[in-house]
């Protein structure tokens, strides 16, 4: 019989789909294939577990929310925006795996906005923080914008995750306020 304490969160992550108390003979791998999550984001979502190849029965894991993908979202506008100014988010499988969030919108030139020249494509994940790039115009007039982001590994897209379109000055690195949003 076993003398050790299971270890359990204080608390789980934004946007977890539950919590998970560890049977005899599993481990971190067959849990991530079992809820059908990414092993990394299994792990990550675990930093109460110091050593994620040693789970012990009775141990209780947060279980990361999914958001599923293939997925779009229309992105709305959080201020006021010339007529047409459109866009939206696809969450998709990435190139090299994992996931990637790729943009495209109908938006006016970067200096509406103020002193800018570029635009950035965000995706906001809970407690990880941004991943983001530029997002390259089209020769059409109006433009279409579009880019890419390829999440790593170790993160993963949960439920509550913001992707944005913002304006940026390339020279100061100054971003602007928010255009357009969308929540997953």
């Amino acid at each position: 019989m076993s003398t050790l304490q299971p270890r359990i969160p204080t608390q789980c992550p934004p946007g977890f789909l539950g919590r998970y108390t560890v049977s005899a003979g599993e481990s971190m791998y067959i849990i991530s294939q079992m809820f059908r999550v990414r092993l990394e984001a299994l792990v990550a979502n675990n930093p109460h577990i110091t050593d994620p190849n040693l789970i012990y029965p009775g141990d209780v894991l947060c279980v990361p929310g999914r958001v599923p993908y293939p997925a779009c979202k229309i992105l709305r506008p959080r201020v006021g925006l010339p007529f047409r100014t459109t866009g939206i988010a696809f969450i998709g499988l990435a190139p090299r795996g994992g996931q990637s969030v790729s943009f495209m919108a109908t938006l006016p030139e970067p200096q509406t906005f103020g002193n800018y020249d570029i635009y950035i494509g965000e995706i906001y994940i809970p407690s990880i923080n941004g991943f983001g790039t530029e997002i390259f115009a089209t020769p059409e007039d109006p433009p279409t914008w579009s880019g890419r982001v390829e999440i790593p590994l170790v993160a993963e897209i949960l439920p509550e995750s913001l992707a944005v379109i913002r304006p940026a000055n390339s020279i100061t690195g100054i971003s602007g306020s928010i255009i357009l949003s969308a929540s997953f």
